[in-house]
């Protein structure tokens, strides 16, 4: 801990007078004055309680995490610091010495005065903004947050190259041994490394790891990252106080005075200021255009970010509750549906199964452990009765405690979740969520060849599909679909049910997502919940059914960029095959020509005309005639990625969709279509010539792609149409040698072991620069929507209130990857939808060869519209007007009056269902 270089005054009842005139005066004749908060939230819902591990005594479990409850926050003080001046001041508003805190009416004066053009500055603001907000009904203008500043100035993995060099080899020296030991077992010339040496290499490349010995772990441990305290010892080299530190011990600040408090919370607000104006400095050093995009679009996007938070999302609770329960319902069946078909496979083979006993250490040690847990709950007592589901798939009831017991049985969110929430003991049987247990029933229960990828052994949903199609045993196949539907279960309770009971407010019936935008792309994320899992397919689409309006007068509209990013790319590239799609409203068919060039590699002669002409084939047999002496193979285009038969109604779509739209979305991310070609069960040199065709048909938009990477290995980074970069020193060749140097050793050309330990380390710096040059072109990409979803935030929020709309009746809730909600009131939604989409189509700054489209969707939930799965209330696309709907115009556009149509319709299959 270092001494602050100012003295800190607290302000309090027994001194205020002495005090206040100095400070309104300082606040009153100072630009930037620096604001901090401290809080306590000891009385949280008990769901918090429970997501966060506090136990009901209040202390904390060893794995406790600190999630807010900004409805029953208490502040218990605030400071400032008006730049320049020899004080900091720390206000007593709630601290344990209660007679010396000072009244809010009387603190209230040294925050008022502060004049019009004066900012305040803080680390993190939108917690300020909503402190002040939630605790005393004060709304903060003109503040300026350091921590956003910070994402503008650099990226979350950027770091001084002092400190990278000075850093010597970090934790992954840990890992050199295994390396050195693994290494002779390899022939660099080969095609493969052996698997334990390549599970070694991938500690240190893992794309996610944060582990100390990964390369992550050593960018994260030398980076500048976004936290003051980091940033004040980075920058200015002072060790600031920890919460910890302050705490002492004690459970909250409540528990503290304001004397042990003053000097902590002042910090704080001093170091906010310095931090202001060292950063204001680096990006004028190094990156001054970015300095306008901070004030006019980074900084502005804190109040929006503050809004949600404070504000929350309405949802249907008893729905969830409802959901919740219906979900262990079908755990428990799904499980005693399994335990009946392992028991048939059971028991196992005396020998091990070679397979996993390749590379998998896990298995090698603990195989007959597995084994046993496997065997004890198969052979165990069931405690329900096998059940139908209905139409709904909804079993019917029974006794909780039964279902309950059925579901202890094994280990899993759903088991786990309930136990705790239960306060009943953990479960101790078979996790059947995890990688190691499934494995075991896959492939040595059933004595299938295990499936690999890169040489590694898989298990996940993609494993578990291509085992399912080459299995040929009924009570095999149940396994595997067992495993599959636990999956689908564990997934919707551990992604959304489980924490959306535990982060619902009881009293107002809300969600309060936490958003920000500290991605190295600059895109906004969430958290607890984070709405960006809502997904609009599959068997947790119902998720979004429990999301409302914010008033029962309201609707939810819903404004989704139409291939945003595609558009994005034939912009930026000026490649003609995406103008030619893109150049107009409406789009035009991307995705059918790819999938053409690249399934020709299948197909020889297949055109993009003939592809497109499966849509006019009553049979299959009518377009073999016509197009047999064309092509060979066609047979391939009436069998599905899981060897089904397609209809041809039905092959062009799919086709175009499972090959060409997943190509046109992810090739440009990694320059090869490794995804398309292991689905398709190619050979690599067969997917390399596919990719070759792909690329020959946009060649313009591939020598973009080729041009943004040889510009970051150039430069170290690129900069996005908003000004701000993507820093990757890890993509140039000074990255490479600064990096080499640190673990390769001298070369010796008669040492066999020093040219296979070098070599192991060629290929990791090929990997983390290959890694590197995706991330440019998907930063330029993803950054670009980032900034489209900003401004169009802003300007729409800012017309609405040129229109006079107040947050009673339209508020922007919450964006979802390209996709922005809006709570609007009836009365106004017909322009409240002209208003966002002409807004978010407009921005003649970035696109003048091609054009952005947007569809926009009303409903009551935010829920996808079905009329034959009975979700009535869901989000009715209005570019694509459903039948059901009765308001005309099916499947076109709809006008100004059939959109009207479509809101009196939700509101009136809402008096229905009532």
């Amino acid at each position: 801990m270092s001494q602050l270089p100012i003295k800190t005054i607290l302000i309090d009842r027994t001194n205020f007078e002495q005090h206040a005139f100095i400070v309104i005066q300082a606040v009153k004749n100072t630009p930037f004055i620096g604001i901090d908060v401290e809080t306590q939230d000891s009385n949280r819902h008990a769901g918090l309680n429970a997501l966060c591990g506090y136990k009901e005594d209040g202390t904390k479990s060893k794995t406790a995490k600190l999630v807010f409850d900004m409805k029953r926050t208490v502040m218990t003080g605030f400071s400032l610091y008006p730049e320049g001046h020899d004080f900091a001041y720390y206000v007593n508003l709630n601290h344990a010495d209660v007679e010396n805190r000072l009244p809010w009416e009387q603190a209230r004066k040294l925050i008022e005065v502060k004049p019009k053009g004066a900012h305040w500055i803080s680390h993190n603001a939108p917690y300020e903004l909503t402190s002040f907000k939630n605790c005393y009904d004060l709304r903060l203008d003109e503040i300026l947050c350091t921590m956003q500043m910070a994402v503008s100035a650099f990226g979350p993995d950027e770091y001084d190259l002092n400190k990278f060099l000075a850093a010597g080899q970090g934790g992954i020296a840990a890992l050199k041994n295994s390396l050195l030991q693994e290494c002779m077992k390899w022939d660099p010339s080969g095609k493969g490394m052996p698997p334990a040496l390549e599970e070694v290499v991938g500690k240190i490349i893992a794309k996610e790891s944060k582990a100390e010995h990964s390369y992550n772990g050593f960018v994260k441990s030398v980076a500048y990252g976004y936290g003051l305290k980091g940033l004040v010892k980075a920058f200015f080299d002072y060790q600031m106080t920890t919460f910890e530190q302050v705490l002492n011990g004690k459970a909250h600040m409540g528990q503290l005075t304001g004397a042990e408090t003053a000097a902590y919370g002042a910090e704080d607000a001093y170091w906010a200021v310095r931090l202001f104006r060292h950063l204001m400095d680096f990006m004028a050093r190094t990156n001054p255009a970015v300095m306008g995009t901070f004030f006019d679009q980074e900084n502005p996007m804190i109040h929006v970010f503050s809004n949600i938070w404070d504000e929350g999302m309405k949802v249907n609770t008893d729905a969830i509750y409802e959901q919740r329960d219906n979900e262990r319902v079908k755990m428990a069946q799904i499980l005693l549906r399994l335990k009946a078909e392992i028991k048939k496979k059971l028991p196992f083979n005396d020998a091990p199964h070679e397979g996993l006993l390749k590379g998998e250490k896990w298995y090698q040690t603990g195989y007959q452990k597995y084994r046993d847990q496997i065997t004890k709950w198969a052979n165990s007592a069931d405690w329900v009765e096998k059940t139908e589901p209905d139409e709904d798939g909804i079993h019917p009831t029974q006794p909780e405690a039964a279902i309950f017991a059925q579901c202890h049985q094994v280990r899993g969110p759903v088991s786990n979740a309930w136990s705790i929430e239960s306060d009943k003991d953990e479960p101790t049987g078979p996790n059947l969520s995890h990688y190691m247990p499934i494995r075991v029933l896959m492939y040595d229960l059933l004595g299938e060849e295990v499936i690999r990828s890169l040489g590694k052994v898989q298990s996940d949903g993609e494993a578990r599909g291509k085992l399912l199609d080459r299995l040929q045993d009924d009570t095999a196949k149940e396994i595997i679909k067992g495993l599959n539907e636990i999956s689908g279960v564990e997934q919707r309770m551990k992604l959304y049910l489980t924490p959306y009971t535990q982060l619902m407010d009881p009293e107002t019936g809300c969600l309060y997502p936490l958003v920000s935008s500290m991605l190295a792309t600059r895109r906004m994320g969430a958290s607890v919940p984070n709405p960006m899992q809502l997904a609009k397919r599959g068997e947790s689409t119902y998720v979004r059914g429990f999301f409302e309006a914010d008033h029962d007068d309201h609707v939810i509209v819903s404004v989704d960029w139409s291939g945003v990013e595609l558009v994005e790319i034939g912009e930026f590239s000026g490649d003609p095959e995406f103008i030619k799609a893109f150049g107009q409203i409406p789009h035009e068919d991307l995705h059918g020509g790819a999938a053409a060039d690249i399934l020709s590699v299948d197909v020889p002669g297949l055109t993009e005309k003939s592809f497109k002409a499966l849509k006019d084939f009553q049979t299959a047999d009518d377009y073999r005639d016509h197009f047999g002496q064309e092509m060979t193979n066609y047979n391939r285009l009436f069998t599905n990625l899981k060897g089904q038969e397609l209809k041809v109604g039905d092959a062009y779509k799919y086709w175009r969709t499972e090959v060409g739209k997943g190509a046109n979305f992810n090739y440009w991310y990694s320059g090869f279509l490794g995804t398309i070609g292991d689905r398709m069960g190619w050979h690599v040199d067969k997917t390399g010539d596919a990719t070759k065709r792909y690329r020959e048909r946009f060649s313009v938009a591939e020598d973009w792609r080729v041009n943004l990477i040889e510009t970051g290995k150039r430069q170290g980074f690129i900069e996005l149409p908003d000004h701000h970069r993507r820093v990757r020193f890890e993509a140039t060749a000074m990255w490479a040698e600064y990096f080499g140097a640190k673990f390769k050793l001298p070369p010796d050309g008669a040492d066999e072991l020093v040219h296979r330990y070098n070599a192991v380390w060629d290929y990791i710096i090929r990997k983390i620069q290959g890694r590197a040059n995706n991330q440019l072109v998907n930063a330029y990409i993803q950054g670009s929507c980032a900034t489209l979803a900003k401004r169009s935030i802003i300007k729409i929020n800012r017309l609405a209130r040129e229109r006079g709309w107040t947050s009673r009746e339209f508020r922007f809730m919450m964006p979802i990857h390209d996709e922005l909600l809006f709570s609007v009131h009836r009365s106004i939604a017909v322009e409240a939808i002209h208003l966002i989409r002409e807004t978010m189509i407009d921005h003649p700054d970035m696109f003048t060869k091609c054009k952005l489209d947007a569809s926009p969707s009303v409903g009551l939930t935010f829920e996808p519209y079905s009329a034959k799965k009975g979700v009535l209330l869901g989000q009715v696309e209005l570019f694509e007007l459903p039948e059901a709907v009765g308001v005309g115009n099916v499947n076109g556009r709809a006008t100004d009056d059939q959109v009207r149509g479509v809101v009196d319709y939700l509101f009136e299959q809402r008096k229905l269902a009532a």
